[in-house]
């Protein structure tokens, strides 16, 4: 059984990970740009995307 934390957490990185997604969906993968809209530096956010997996090229290949 997961504890509350953890479930907590879990839910918190998913969200995270989502929001992280649709803003690069929406910047066409500009990596600063999401950084900006996201209101977070662009260390942090490269970062959180390493985490979670997340490639910014798919998303530029998606707007072309």
């Amino acid at each position: 059984d997961s504890s509350l934390k953890e479930i907590a957490e879990a839910a918190a990185a998913d969200a995270e990970r989502r929001a992280i997604h649709r803003v690069l969906q929406a910047t066409s993968g500009n990596k600063s740009e999401a950084a900006r809209l996201l209101r977070t530096d662009y260390k942090t956010l490269y970062r959180k995307m390493k985490q979670y997996g997340i490639d910014a090229g798919p998303f530029r290949e998606f707007s072309a």
